[in-house]
């Protein structure tokens, strides 16, 4: 259940733009809800008086690209003056850089493109300013708890009932605190989400490829009996494990690893490290950071970078090194038994590149996670204009925007939702190919 804001709480929310008109448009937007308090500042330096004369601002929302400070420095100040202002980075598609960078020193709840989609906008606001009250809540609650547990310790001896009230109500607010753990732990994993979308559209070779290598090492995760925790790192780690590739140059993206030279494969083998490196500096991402690093070693060690072998791989390396492997396969197999071509395929590694104890995991989940492959004869293949949609049908390949984000991942049947989402981007960022779907031939119309 959602935790919403009293109608009664303010938020104040500070934008920092050097364009007049982007604050002006942004302010305009805010206060359509009473909710906010808007205040505005110019530039980098002209934000940090805000915040030194309002210390309560709540959430920030700043652009990257302003003369003197830019939107990551003035949020890593903001961080210190302000540290439970939920921070917001406006930036464009080409500063992914800054994007990583806002993440790693400004703490940034989220990053939005320019232009902005205002449904967007004010969601991520909303958002934002629900997480900054319930860490305020919580300061409170907390002190709250401490004043009552010293109340309690002096009226035990007088007013037995009194305490198993005032323990049904610290139980009841130790609930709260439990569920707005968990929004900040959702809000951690949007930005993994958000990063992976990120590497994606850096390597358009490989469309959907981490989200793909994550979901089959959590299948791999479950059939092993991990815990839940192991399965959450090394699904992000799955999520990740390409991040650096974002720096890789245009032209090494775009080659195929056997024409690599000898200096290309070395600096594309530093991936790995920039990846580990990039994430470092977030304390809950460094055991990601380690499994990233070391998801192309190699279990008869031949791999990279450390030539580990074996068991000395962490176990998270090694699922992803399999998921990835795989992956890669099957997008070079037939698409008419691509999934038994690509296992048949992947026979030839395990023992060598990959751990064979996770054969049997992997064959399981992957045919798990690729089930829509395996079309029976009741079901079809149709390319469909966005107009003929239909409720019930099934998308059979992802499915992005023009401008390459991802809508819809592969496998999602169509609600009236989902096909009201494809009119909206068909306004918004329009794409021109048909939609590939799997339809059920019995209960297609005669």
């Amino acid at each position: 259940m959602s935790i919403e804001i009293p109608a009664d709480v303010t938020i104040k929310v500070l934008l920092v733009d050097d364009e007049v008109n982007i604050t002006k448009s942004l302010r305009r937007l805010l206060m359509e809800s009473e909710r906010y308090e808007v205040f505005t500042a110019d530039s980098g330096d002209a934000g940090v008086t805000v915040l030194e004369a309002e210390a309560d601002i709540g959430v920030i929302i700043s652009d990257q690209r302003m003369p003197g400070m830019t939107g990551v420095e003035f949020l890593a100040r903001a961080r210190v003056l302000t540290p439970d202002a939920v921070r917001i980075l406006l930036t464009g598609y080409a500063d992914i850089e800054a994007s990583i960078a806002a993440i790693n020193q400004g703490a940034v709840f989220r990053y939005l493109t320019k232009p902005w989609k205002d449904d967007e906008l004010l969601q991520v606001v909303d958002e934002a300013s629900r997480g900054y009250w319930l860490v305020a809540e919580n300061t409170r609650l907390n002190a709250l708890v401490a004043k009552q547990t010293a109340e309690l310790q002096d009226w035990n001896s007088r007013l037995k009932q009194r305490v198993l009230d005032q323990t049904s109500q610290l139980r009841s607010k130790s609930d709260a605190l439990a569920e707005s753990n968990q929004l900040l732990r959702g809000s951690l994993n949007g930005t993994i989400e958000a990063l992976a979308g990120l590497i994606e559209m850096r390597d358009r070779r490989a469309p959907g490829h981490s989200r793909n290598v994550a979901a089959l090492v959590k299948a791999m995760a479950v059939r092993l009996n991990l815990s839940q925790a192991e399965q959450d790192n090394y699904c992000s780690a799955g999520l990740l494990h390409d991040i650096g590739k974002i720096a890789m140059s245009d032209n090494l993206l775009a080659k195929a690893q056997h024409d690599y030279d000898e200096k290309e494969r070395k600096d594309y083998q530093r991936h790995v490290i920039r990846g580990q490196a990039a994430i470092d500096t977030v304390p809950n991402l460094r055991e990601i950071g380690v499994l990233v690093r070391h998801h192309h070693e190699r279990f008869d060690g031949r791999g990279f970078p450390g030539q580990l072998k074996g068991d000395a791989i962490p176990l998270g390396a090694r699922l992803i090194g399999v998921a990835d492997t795989f992956e890669r396969l099957l997008i070079q197999s037939p698409e008419a038994d691509a999934l038994d071509s690509a296992l048949k395929e992947l026979g030839q590694h395990w023992g060598k590149a990959l751990d064979p104890a996770l054969r049997i995991a992997f064959e399981e989940g992957a045919r798990e996670v690729y089930k829509q492959l395996e079309i029976s004869d009741e079901i079809i293949e149709a390319k469909v204009t966005p107009k003929e949609l239909q409720i019930g049908m099934q998308l059979h390949h992802d499915l992005y925007s023009g401008t390459g984000v991802l809508m819809l991942k592969q496998g999602t049947v169509f609600d009236e939702a989902a096909i009201a989402a494809i009119t909206r981007c068909l306004m918004i960022d329009p794409f021109e190919r048909k939609i590939s779907v799997l339809i059920d031939r019995s209960k297609m119309a005669h």
